[in-house]
Protein backbone atom coordinates (compact mmCIF):
# COMPACT_ATOMS: atom_id res chain seq x y z
CA UNK A 1 0.00 0.00 0.00
CA UNK A 2 1.09 3.33 -1.18
CA UNK A 3 1.86 6.53 1.84
CA UNK A 4 1.84 8.67 -1.48
CA UNK A 5 -1.48 10.46 -1.97
CA UNK A 6 -2.97 12.36 -5.28
CA UNK A 7 -5.03 15.36 -3.92
CA UNK A 8 -7.36 16.66 -7.04
CA UNK A 9 -9.47 19.55 -7.82
CA UNK A 10 -7.67 22.11 -5.33
CA UNK A 11 -8.32 26.03 -5.44
CA UNK A 12 -6.02 27.21 -7.47
CA UNK A 13 -4.12 29.82 -4.50
CA UNK A 14 -3.51 26.64 -2.62
CA UNK A 15 0.35 26.28 -2.22
CA UNK A 16 2.77 23.50 -0.94
CA UNK A 17 2.56 24.77 2.54
CA UNK A 18 -1.89 25.28 2.63
CA UNK A 19 -1.62 21.81 1.31
CA UNK A 20 0.24 20.21 4.34
CA UNK A 21 -1.32 22.24 6.91
CA UNK A 22 -4.83 21.00 5.71
CA UNK A 23 -3.70 17.32 5.37
CA UNK A 24 -2.07 17.56 8.73
CA UNK A 25 -4.82 16.84 10.41
CA UNK A 26 -4.78 13.25 9.06
CA UNK A 27 -1.50 12.73 10.63
CA UNK A 28 2.08 13.30 9.67
CA UNK A 29 3.19 14.85 6.08
CA UNK A 30 6.41 14.03 5.33
CA UNK A 31 6.06 16.30 1.99
CA UNK A 32 3.45 18.11 0.19
CA UNK A 33 3.45 19.64 -3.16
CA UNK A 34 1.29 21.46 -5.39
CA UNK A 35 2.20 20.92 -9.06
CA UNK A 36 2.35 24.41 -10.84
CA UNK A 37 3.37 26.00 -14.14
CA UNK A 38 6.39 27.49 -13.97
CA UNK A 39 5.59 29.67 -17.15
CA UNK A 40 2.62 31.11 -15.44
CA UNK A 41 3.12 30.37 -11.67
CA UNK A 42 -0.68 29.20 -12.15
CA UNK A 43 -1.09 25.97 -10.20
CA UNK A 44 -2.43 23.28 -11.79
CA UNK A 45 -5.14 22.49 -9.59
CA UNK A 46 -3.72 18.98 -8.08
CA UNK A 47 -0.55 18.04 -6.14
CA UNK A 48 0.56 15.31 -3.62
CA UNK A 49 0.81 14.97 -0.29
CA UNK A 50 3.08 11.89 1.35
CA UNK A 51 1.98 10.49 4.43
CA UNK A 52 4.24 9.47 7.23
CA UNK A 53 2.53 5.75 7.59
CA UNK A 54 0.10 4.07 5.35
CA UNK A 55 -2.54 4.42 8.06
CA UNK A 56 -2.09 8.19 8.00
CA UNK A 57 -2.47 7.78 4.21
CA UNK A 58 -5.88 5.90 4.44
CA UNK A 59 -6.98 8.26 7.08
CA UNK A 60 -6.24 11.48 4.98
CA UNK A 61 -8.47 9.66 2.03
CA UNK A 62 -10.89 8.94 4.63
CA UNK A 63 -11.05 12.44 6.19
CA UNK A 64 -10.66 14.30 2.79
CA UNK A 65 -12.31 12.84 -0.14
CA UNK A 66 -15.04 14.91 -1.20
CA UNK A 67 -14.19 17.40 1.50
CA UNK A 68 -14.88 21.25 0.17
CA UNK A 69 -11.31 23.56 0.02
CA UNK A 70 -12.50 27.18 -0.82
CA UNK A 71 -15.66 26.03 -2.40
CA UNK A 72 -14.25 22.54 -4.61
CA UNK A 73 -14.68 19.10 -3.43
CA UNK A 74 -11.72 17.73 -3.52
CA UNK A 75 -10.85 14.03 -4.41
CA UNK A 76 -7.83 13.03 -2.52
CA UNK A 77 -6.94 9.14 -3.00
CA UNK A 78 -3.89 7.08 -3.54
CA UNK A 79 -1.45 8.42 -5.76
CA UNK A 80 -1.04 5.34 -8.72
CA UNK A 81 2.41 4.93 -11.29
CA UNK A 82 0.21 6.93 -14.04
CA UNK A 83 -0.41 9.90 -11.91
CA UNK A 84 3.30 10.72 -10.68
CA UNK A 85 4.78 9.42 -13.85
CA UNK A 86 2.92 12.52 -15.14
CA UNK A 87 3.70 14.93 -12.40
CA UNK A 88 7.45 14.00 -13.27
CA UNK A 89 6.79 14.39 -16.77
CA UNK A 90 5.49 17.86 -15.78
CA UNK A 91 8.60 18.97 -13.78
CA UNK A 92 11.15 17.70 -16.32
CA UNK A 93 9.53 19.61 -19.19
CA UNK A 94 9.62 22.64 -16.70
CA UNK A 95 5.96 23.28 -15.70
CA UNK A 96 5.98 22.43 -12.40
CA UNK A 97 7.14 24.16 -9.12
CA UNK A 98 11.24 24.57 -9.22
CA UNK A 99 10.82 24.41 -5.08
CA UNK A 100 8.49 21.74 -4.25
CA UNK A 101 10.95 19.35 -3.90
CA UNK A 102 11.28 20.84 -0.49
CA UNK A 103 8.80 19.32 2.75
CA UNK A 104 7.22 22.19 4.50
CA UNK A 105 7.07 21.69 8.52
CA UNK A 106 4.02 22.90 10.32
CA UNK A 107 4.07 22.81 14.11
CA UNK A 108 1.67 20.25 15.37
CA UNK A 109 -2.22 21.43 16.34
CA UNK A 110 -1.42 25.02 14.10
CA UNK A 111 -3.66 26.18 11.62
CA UNK A 112 -2.22 28.90 9.61
CA UNK A 113 -4.72 32.13 9.15
CA UNK A 114 -4.28 31.95 5.46
CA UNK A 115 -5.68 28.35 5.30
CA UNK A 116 -8.14 28.71 8.16
CA UNK A 117 -9.62 31.52 5.68
CA UNK A 118 -9.62 29.15 2.45
CA UNK A 119 -13.25 27.78 3.90
CA UNK A 120 -12.40 24.42 5.08
CA UNK A 121 -14.86 21.78 5.06
CA UNK A 122 -14.25 18.69 6.23
CA UNK A 123 -16.99 15.96 6.63
CA UNK A 124 -16.92 13.44 9.68
CA UNK A 125 -17.24 10.68 7.78
CA UNK A 126 -17.81 10.00 4.03
CA UNK A 127 -21.49 9.94 3.00
CA UNK A 128 -22.65 6.26 2.20
CA UNK A 129 -24.04 5.41 -1.78
CA UNK A 130 -26.74 2.99 -1.60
Amino acid sequence: MSKKLFVGNLPFEVNDADLLTVLAVAGDVVEAKVIVNTKTGRSKGYGFVEMATEEMAQEAVRKFEGATLNERALTVQLATPKQEATAKKDVSEGSASTDADTAHAVPEGVMSSQVANLGTQIPEANPTVE
